[in-house]
């Protein structure tokens, strides 16, 4: 859900200034030993907030526009608005997403390159797939790289060390004439 919250400024008022036309006395002989008081201000700005929201880090797409086809990129696009956890897993839903639904959810027709999708993915330090047993099952999962998009501010340090390479990779961008 999105929400507009209007901004509002911070006024601070010298009540030295003020007094009361009726009696001439100062307005800060009637408020306890104070000096100013703060009021709120309309603005001409708006925070849009939303409950449900991706952080897509530009650099990281930067490098990555240079690593990855087109397709590839809006795969990763699409991964990252079902990240959850603090260990940043690709969710379908309430669990974890399976190379089969993983492959439904991105559209892709052949098991083939869905499988050369998540070897780049991998390769490129996008994504970290895990196997065992999750829910009563041995299954793979996949870890999106927290460096390049989240939902949250809070990981598990072990998940942001296996991707400590490509933040680094980041700082220090591949020359694309290479």
């Amino acid at each position: 859900m999105t929400k507009r919250i209007p901004i509002k400024k911070k006024k601070n008022i010298d009540l030295s200034k003020y007094v009361n036309i009726d009696t001439g006395e100062f307005l800060t002989d009637k408020i306890n030993d104070k000096n100013s008081v703060i009021i709120d201000e309309k603005t001409d700005m708006s925070i849009v907030s939303y409950s449900d929201y991706s952080v897509i880090s530009t650099e990281a797409i930067l490098t990555l526009n240079q690593i990855l086809n087109n397709s590839d990129l809006a795969n990763v696009i699409k991964m990252a608005i079902v990240v959850k956890t603090p260990l940043s897993i690709v969710f379908n839903n309430n669990i974890p997403h399976t190379n089969d639904t993983l492959q439904k959810y991105l559209e892709i027709k052949s098991q083939s390159m869905f499988i050369g999708l998540i070897k780049r993915l991998m390769k490129a330090g996008v994504l970290y797939q895990m196997k065992g047993l999750v829910y009563g099952e041995v299954r793979v999962i996949y870890i999106i790289n927290p460096y390049i998009c989240r939902k949250r501010k809070t990981f598990e340090n072990k998940i942001l060390d296996i991707f400590k390479q490509f933040k680094e990779e980041i700082h220090n961008p591949i020359d694309s004439n290479v």
